[in-house]
């Protein structure tokens, strides 16, 4: 895989929602699949590049909190081989969550993802991407994931 710190990237602003997504130039936003949940945004850069973004009610959890119920979700879908690290994600505290998506029929990994996990005020946002070849898509997913923005919504009212 290319170099990703040298390729050109742009800015997908999600209105309203107050984040930006960047993605190497050659990628397209797509609308979410409401069957899916609470997506907000779709982008592709090719066949097994792909990525999602969900906007989901915090409840006054921790993003640590957050990440848990995912994993539980997740892990009632069959998912599994869960692993997490704390880390910065959108300049605040987040946490990564990576697992196996698929396997073969002898168990082999086919297919690993990545969820970011931020709380901004009443709600968390969660960016995800997967690949069926890990190891070289890392970089790229992880090149994302560290230019993810979230902002206060315009009209958002801050007291001094």
């Amino acid at each position: 895989m290319s170099d990703v710190s040298n390729a050109p990237w742009k800015a997908i602003e999600i209105v309203p929602y107050g984040a930006v997504l960047h993605v190497p130039t050659s990628w397209e936003a797509l609308p979410p699949v409401p069957a899916n949940g609470p997506e907000i945004l779709r982008a592709t850069g090719g066949p097994s590049r792909s990525l999602i973004v969900f906007k989901v009610p915090a409840h006054n959890l921790t993003v640590e909190e957050v990440a848990d119920r995912a994993q539980e979700k997740l892990a009632a879908h069959g998912y599994d081989d869960f692993t997490r690290a704390e880390l910065r994600f959108a300049g605040q505290p987040g946490v990564a969550l990576d697992f196996v998506t698929r396997r073969s029929s002898t168990g082999t990994v086919l297919y690993r993802t990545r969820e970011y996990f931020a709380v901004r005020g009443n709600a968390a946002f969660v960016l995800g991407m997967g690949s069926a070849t890990w190891e070289e898509h890392l970089p790229l997913i992880e090149g994302i994931a560290a230019r993810f923005e979230i902002h206060q919504p315009a009209g958002d009212y801050q007291p001094g």
